[in-house]
């Protein structure tokens, strides 16, 4: 009698151990679509970056070709303010 009631146990206990599991299997798949999405949502936001700061290095790089192209004007009129002193300077000579 003993026997039997530790054998329906025992079965009852492989009966819910079976359901967990099964349980367990489909949150873990659950999970896992769900990490799946979050990858995507990631490398979206990742490429997205990338884009941003590609485009905000174009844009410092035209500001810096900007400033360097005004500097060189800059120069080159100040040679030739120089170059006209000289030449005031040694017509009146």
């Amino acid at each position: 009698m003993v026997s039997k009631f530790a054998e329906k146990a025992d079965k009852n206990m492989v009966d819910m151990m079976a359901e967990r599991a099964l349980k367990n299997e489909g949150s873990w798949e659950m999970e896992k679509q769900e990490l799946v999405r979050e990858k995507e949502q990631l490398n979206v936001r990742w490429r997205f970056s990338q884009h941003c700061c590609s485009a905000l290095q174009a844009m410092v790089k035209n500001k810096l070709e900007e400033k360097k192209r005004i500097w060189i004007v800059v120069v080159c009129l100040i040679g030739v303010v120089v170059a006209m002193l000289f030449g005031v300077v040694l017509k009146m000579k």
